[in-house]
């Protein structure tokens, strides 16, 4: 029997492999130490260590066993074989017609190769370069490789250089921030002439407040809410809420936190005003960060901001019902998040109507609130709604009794239809926050739930938004951070373009304030810095802010939700028609995952400066001078159909119009309508380092968010004197301001100028 000869680089080899397959456990073990399981990160190292042994060794016997069956295939037909298998995935991923256009279109040669086209690969380049940089010591003097030819020695070289370059280059692109493609889109809000006496509603306010946590149980996790609690809550049955709660699961979670949802306890940090009250109550719930790394703590910039405001504020803690290595519930706990923060205002008024309890008579139950992040977001609209039912939804054997004066509801980039249902509300103030770099929720899904809140008539109420280019999901909480996506998804983020923690942070704070100053302490002086981010560009962080509102003074001219005839208005008997526009329909806004936003627009492009658009008005019951003129725009990144020899803007800007309002006679009156809002450019944004892979994951580099534009009626009659509101009988936009352009227009209509005081009245059961 002939023996297997041994060759003289053995020795290199065998580090080259033990190089590689050491990285890949060493990797394997700071994978699941970073996991944060509970069961501490020396034994989570060493977990790890011995699932990377067990998966290096795994694998080496496949391929060993791979090897033996091979072994007796001609070199040629394993090549031949092993080259048609490649092809065949890569024809399968590309398709013979998209590489036959790849060819013969000559357009498609200037596309630049990037090596970042690989950042998903780079670790296991980099493994395979650590294996032949290795091997490469064959190669040096002594190495005694005589049976390789000098040719085969120098192509060994050139695959190990070119795999080492590929590979750390690779984790070179994916260590950087990335870069901004789009750094001139937006506009940074310019102040206003006059300045608002009310004054930064992100600064501290009068009152001094305490801090202090409440809890039930034993909670040997969170002390804060256990032993060394201040204050003594209850536990309540949250079983029927997540039936999902069960399994492995169930297992891991009790033995983490040391109880289960028939004990599951009501847990909160305060920060309460000292006076004698009553103050309004805004609870604030986070979303759904790893459960081990605690997330309640992270609002404390918020709830000392509104405590010092005249607010008592709560962080509530849910931790324990979020994601973790063991499991998600995959939005099945919304549920149990909405129940969970109306369980505790039950709580709070139990105290509040306790003789010499020490929240005695010191909130005021009238004037309630509630602020979500991410799927908190969703959540606070989920207890609104359940706040009014007598039953459990999903499960009706569950009964309800609630009925809180719930007045304001938060919403920080908040989730949509993470629960099974479509959550529709009414007669609440609704404010929704976004960032344009959220890569964890890309759309601004906070739109799809404010288009859903109608309301009846019954008293003033509102709804609000802003857009803030820059902001990421993480950084409205503390402890969350620029990444949105755990390593090493994270590693291809573009997070160049995403604005310091801090500066994020103080524009919520003082968007949240305005808020629920205009809503909870019915100060209506603070809509305006609502309305207009020019308002409060003294104190905003120099960034992009995009505004919308609407209230319940609200009356429509045009809205586009009545029919799909684009020759008629939203008022009953009102037209519309149009002048030499070169684009003109009415559809349905999306988001860039395709979803819809809930609301229909009109988009009008010209390519003249005498095109317009106008409604025809059957009467002018809303125009009057305490009232406005409102309408949403946008500019839009879709291309006009130009001639064969122009060239497209690639920074799609925004035009300036003309707003006039006319009558059967010859009076009318014209205004821009830059005069009195600052029209926003569309921004775009790139999510992922990578071009292509952006692309593939996030669809649009944008998706249409419309600014609030507000003109007041009596603009116009100071601009014509002659101008009688009672007589106008159509509303015009005149594209006068530029040669060409695109604009989305929507909710056109008239709004009180200054809305009165909401009377609060006391529903609660």
């Amino acid at each position: 029997m002939k023996r297997r000869s041994v060759s003289h680089n053995a020795p290199y080899w065998s580090v080259s492999s033990l190089a590689a397959a050491a990285t890949v456990v060493l990797m394997s073990a700071v994978n699941v130490a970073l996991m944060d399981t509970g069961l501490g990160n020396p034994l989570e190292f060493m977990l790890g260590l011995g699932l990377g042994i067990v998966g290096v060794a795994f694998a080496a016997l496949m391929v060993g066993l791979c090897g033996s069956l091979i072994r007796g295939i001609p070199l040629a037909a394993v090549s031949v074989i092993g080259g048609a298998l490649l092809a065949v995935w890569a024809l399968r991923e590309n398709g013979p017609s998209s590489i036959a256009r790849l060819i013969l279109d000559e357009q498609q040669w200037t596309v630049a190769f990037s090596p970042e086209l690989l950042s998903p690969f780079s670790l296991m380049i980099t493994v395979l370069a650590v294996a032949a940089i290795a091997g490469l010591g064959a190669l040096l003097p002594g190495g005694k490789l005589n049976a390789v030819k000098a040719p085969r020695r120098i192509m060994l070289v050139l695959v190990t250089v070119a795999l080492a370059s590929i590979g750390l280059k690779s984790l070179w692109n994916l260590a950087g921030d990335g870069s901004n493609p789009f750094a001139d889109d937006g506009a940074y809000p310019e102040s206003l002439a006059a300045s608002n006496a009310l004054g930064n509603p992100g600064a501290p306010g009068s009152h001094k407040f305490d801090t202090l946590t409440y809890g039930a149980g034993d909670n040997p996790r969170r002390p804060e809410f256990g032993t060394n609690r201040d204050m003594e809550s209850r536990v309540v049955d949250a079983r029927k809420l997540l039936p999902e709660w069960k399994g492995f699961k169930q297992e891991m979670r009790e033995r983490y936190w040391g109880f289960g949802l028939d004990a599951a306890p009501l847990n909160g940090r305060v920060w309460m005003p000292t006076g004698d009250g009553p103050y309004p109550l805004v609870l604030i719930v986070h979303g759904n960060h790893g459960m081990e790394d605690y997330s309640d703590d992270g609002y404390a910039y918020l709830g000392e901001l509104l405590a010092s405001r005249g607010f008592i504020a709560v962080s509530v803690d849910e931790n324990y019902i979020n994601g973790s290595w063991s499991g998600d519930f995959q939005g099945k706990e919304m549920a149990a998040r909405a129940w969970l923060l109306l369980e505790h205002i039950a709580q709070w008024r139990d105290w509040n109507q306790t003789a010499g309890h020490p929240f005695e008579s010191r909130v005021d139950l009238n004037n309630i609130g509630l602020i979500g992040h991410s799927r908190g977001g969703e959540a606070v609209s989920i207890a609104q709604s359940f706040n009014h039912l007598t039953h459990f939804p999903d499960d009706a054997t569950l009964k309800f009794s609630y009925g809180f004066n719930i007045r304001a509801l938060v919403a920080i980039a908040q989730v949509d239809q993470r629960y099974h249902r479509r959550i529709k509300l009414s007669d609440v103030d609704f404010f929704s926050i976004h960032g344009s770099y959220d890569s964890d929720e890309p759309a601004y899904h906070g739109l799809r739930q404010m288009n859903r809140i109608r309301y009846s008539g019954q008293g003033y109420f509102f709804k609000a938004g802003v857009y803030l280019h820059g902001a990421n999901h993480g950084q409205f909480n503390t402890g969350w951070g620029r990444y949105d996506y755990s390593p090493p998804g994270a590693w291809e983020l573009n997070t160049a373009p995403i604005i310091p923690g801090e500066d994020q942070r103080e524009a919520a704070k003082i968007y949240i304030a305005a808020f629920l100053e205009s809503s909870l302490h019915q100060d209506h002086r603070f809509l305006s810095f609502l309305k207009d981010p020019r308002s409060l560009a003294p104190w905003l962080p120099r960034q992009t802010y995009v505004h919308q509102f609407m209230d319940s003074s609200f009356e429509a001219f045009a809205d586009f939700e009545e029919d799909i005839d684009a020759s008629t208005a939203t008022q009953p008997g009102g037209r519309i028609s149009t002048r030499n526009l070169a684009l003109w329909r009415e559809e349905s806004l999306q988001h860039r995952d395709k979803r819809t936003q809930g609301s229909n627009a009109v988009v009008l492009g010209w390519q003249q400066p005498d095109a317009a658009y106008t409604i025809e008005l059957a009467n002018a019951q809303s125009i009057s001078s305490d009232r406005s003129l409102v309408f949403a725009i946008s500019g839009s990144t879709e291309k006009l159909p130009v001639s064969a020899d122009s060239e497209s803007e690639d920074n799609p800007g925004i035009a300036d119009i003309s707003i006039t309002l006319l009558t059967p006679g010859s009076q009318t009156a014209s205004l821009q309508a830059s005069r009195y809002a600052q029209l926003i450019p569309p921004v775009r944004v790139r999510y992922m380092k990578n071009a292509k892979q952006n692309k593939e994951n996030y669809n649009s580099d944008w998706e249409p968010v419309l600014q609030y534009v507000e003109i007041p009626f009596s603009a116009f009659v100071q601009a014509n004197p002659a101008l009688t509101l009672s007589e106008v009988r159509g509303i015009r936009f005149d594209f006068d301001q530029s040669e060409q352009g695109i604009l989305i227009l929507d909710n056109i209509g008239s709004a009180q100028r200054n809305p009165a005081t909401r009377t609060a009245t006391n529903t609660a059961e």
